[in-house]
């Protein structure tokens, strides 16, 4: 765990709280109307870091005027709850629509589960419902693009999945209803079935099908930088072969760059 984000000032002026029109207007625009919240302090946790939670790191620290105090609970068990329901909706989403209709396999299946529920596909959905507006992050996470953070953003789409369940009493049908009608709002779902950005699935089977070995990955984090650095290597009988290199602001990014990187040296795919 990164402690440097309890070892300073975490009251953060840009954090506000979501009130109960925000989160109707959330529903509204996924044409679920006439919503009765029972409980608003369930959404509003589900946008809490625990960067912005009670620490005895914080003690020595007061609250300024106009600021938002800590919270007791951060978004971690509503998102525990969110990412449960959301991977059963989708599931029955695409068996429904693609097994019943269409006649696909598991492994169509699987893979397209994949592209709905990956880190990456859930941050651009929050963005697009604008969860990044009401997140509750300390002023050291704030300086560091936490509100742009891919990882937190994933987390608050799941955990606000997890506080709509739980508000209105566990209704499952309105869950099916919030996720479908967010995927088919948001989501070229023909753009996703066609086109594989999945890099490191691609040079695994590519590395595997031509070398008869997996890739390996070394990702380490860049001096003085929020960049991380991977570096792909194959095994030639006791040497390591270099293939390529990759950056990103994650290292799940870094590591799919160097595998896109690898495709292009290899020609699988174009540049």
């Amino acid at each position: 765990m990164d402690n440097s984000k309890f070892k300073s000032n975490p009251y953060n002026f840009s954090n506000i709280s979501l009130s109960h029109s925000d989160v109707l207007n959330i529903l509204k625009n996924l044409n679920i109307q006439d919503y009765t919240i029972n409980n608003l302090s369930l959404f509003q946790q589900s946008f809490v870091h625990n960067s912005y939670c009670n620490n005895s790191s914080y003690d020595e620290y007061e609250k300024p005027k106009d600021c938002l105090s800590l919270f007791n609970k951060s978004y971690e068990t509503l998102e525990f709850l969110g990412d449960s329901l959301l991977g059963s909706v989708i599931t029955n989403y695409l068996y429904n629509r693609y097994v019943f209709y269409h006649d696909k396999n598991e492994g169509f299946l699987t893979k397209l589960k994949i592209r709905f529920v990956c880190g990456e596909q859930l941050s651009f959905l929050s963005k697009r419902l604008n969860f990044n507006k009401f997140m509750i992050i300390s002023k050291h996470t704030e300086d560091c693009s936490g509100r742009e953070n891919d990882h937190i953003l994933e987390d608050i789409f799941e955990s606000f999945i997890g506080a709509l369940y739980l508000d209105s009493n566990k209704d499952y049908s309105l869950i099916e209803k919030f996720i479908i009608n967010c995927i088919e709002t948001h989501i070229d779902i023909v753009d996703l079935i066609l086109n594989d950005n999945n890099y490191k699935d691609q040079l695994l089977r590519y590395i595997q099908h031509n070398f008869l070995v997996h890739p390996q990955y070394k990702t380490v984090k860049e001096e003085n930088s929020d960049q991380f650095i991977c570096n792909i290597t194959r095994k030639e009988e006791t040497e390591d072969i270099f293939i390529s290199k990759g950056i990103g602001p994650t290292k799940k990014k870094s590591e799919q760059d160097a595998a896109r990187n690898a495709l292009i040296y290899y020609s699988v795919i174009s540049k």
